[in-house]
């Protein structure tokens, strides 16, 4: 039994970012945090925008992943998202300079400002940057 695996698959538009058996994988549905591991039921939810974690034996990654769809079924994970990216190739400063511009926009409350907007550019600079800084820690 404990060799049994999780077949795991990023997708985006543009590649497969992952794919690899791994141990366990974690994640945050619209409605909440959430882990799966081998044999776990089927299941099926919407992404919010955050950060993907896996497990492979001693091995953690994390993932940004900017909503989509989660599925597992029969040990199968699949991701597909508009957008995802490797915490390890995550360019940091960039992402900080995406936040406070995020934030910055947020501040001036001028009617030109689409808040909406500016909230979700937010969002993904912070699931950005969690997900390169923990890669970072180890």
């Amino acid at each position: 039994m404990a060799d049994k695996k999780l077949h795991l698959k990023i997708i985006t538009q543009e590649k497969i970012l992952v794919e690899e058996d791994v141990d366990a994988v974690y994640s945050r549905a619209i409605d909440g945090d959430f882990g799966i591991l081998p044999d776990h039921i089927p299941y099926m939810t919407a992404l919010d925008i955050n950060t993907t974690k896996y497990i492979k034996g001693n091995i953690t990654e994390y993932v940004s992943t900017m909503g989509g769809i989660f599925q597992v079924s029969n040990n199968n994970v699949t991701i597909l998202s508009d957008t995802a990216e490797l915490g390890r190739e995550i360019d940091i400063p960039r992402a900080r300079a995406a936040k406070e511009r995020a934030e910055a926009r947020l501040r001036t409350g001028a009617r030109d400002v689409d808040a909406e907007r500016a909230q979700v550019a937010l969002h993904k600079a912070i699931a950005r940057i969690q997900a390169a800084s923990k890669m970072r820690q180890g």
